[in-house]
Formats: structure tokens, sequence, C-alpha cells
């Protein structure tokens, strides 16, 4: 099955996609490791986000397509599939999310990612080596959380 295909079946499965979350900011989180996601997920409640798990690239379509979303983070080994095919997609389907590429792969190959990341018109954040730097993540996460509150309160302080 081919990337295209499974674009254009992405609707067919709604068993993927969750519950839509009341009034946090949502993290799509994109690894095939399940321990990574875990991590990543867990520490995504703590600061506030509502994390959405996806372990291949067939997940990362039905997710999109159903929901919106403030930040991604994205693995770029995804068993069978590249990390930068999520990045084609996310160009295609206009996703403007801030993006964190969290990768044990080698410095070049994350570059690589991150670059083509930006030529797409992608909101690249700095990547994020593994083993995961719990620290940084909090600090990406609350800047996450704070910059979506703050258009939300601006609003509720005008009417």
């Amino acid at each position: 099955m081919t990337f295209n295909d499974i674009q254009d079946t992405a609707d067919t499965d709604p068993t993927l996609v969750p519950a839509k979350y009341d009034n946090r900011a949502r993290l799509l989180v994109i690894d095939d490791d399940a321990v990574h996601r875990m991590i990543i997920c867990k520490m995504a409640l703590k600061a506030g986000l509502a994390p959405f798990e996806a372990e291949n690239c067939g997940d990362v379509i039905r997710l999109t397509t159903s929901n919106g979303f403030q930040c991604a983070t994205l693995d770029l080994s995804l068993g069978e599939r590249a990390g930068t095919e999520v990045l084609r997609h996310f160009s295609i389907c206009g996703f403007r999310a801030p993006i964190v590429i969290v990768s044990g792969s080698d410095a070049a190959a994350t570059e690589y990612a991150f670059n083509l990341g930006k030529s797409l018109g992608l909101d690249m954040m700095n990547p994020v080596g593994k083993p995961v730097d719990l620290a940084r993540f909090r600090r990406i996460f609350g800047t996450i959380v704070t910059d979506w509150r703050r258009p939300r309160w601006l609003e509720s302080a005008a009417t």
C-alpha cells in the first residue's frame, strides 16, 4: 500500500480518532515506539495538553483529517515509513502547528528532515534527540500551552 493509498482511505476507519478534548491544546504524538509515545503523552498531560497518539502514517492521516492540533512531535523512524512522508502530508493538508522532530537518527538525517519541513513551509521547532530530554519537553510544552491560551484569554477579555 502506498502513502497515497493511505491518504485515499484515511477516513474509512474512525476507530483511531479519539474523543474530542474540552479546552486543552491538542498535541499529536507520532512515534512507532509505544514507550516513547507514553513518555511524551504523560509529559504533555502534566503540561495541560491533550495528547493524541499516532503509531504510523495511517494514524497520522486519520487524526489530522478529524482534529486540529496546536503542536506535533515526530519520530523520523516509523517502521517501514519515514517521518519525512509525514512532513509531506502535513504540507499537503495545510498543517500549521509547530512540529518537533524527536529522533535517535544521526544528525545528518535529522537536519535533512528539519530542512525539508522548512522548505515545505512548515513551522519546524528545534529537534529533540533520543533519549528524550524531559526538561526540554517541559519547556516546549509549557510554551505551546501559554501561546495557545493567550489568544483565548484575549478573546474572553474583549467581551
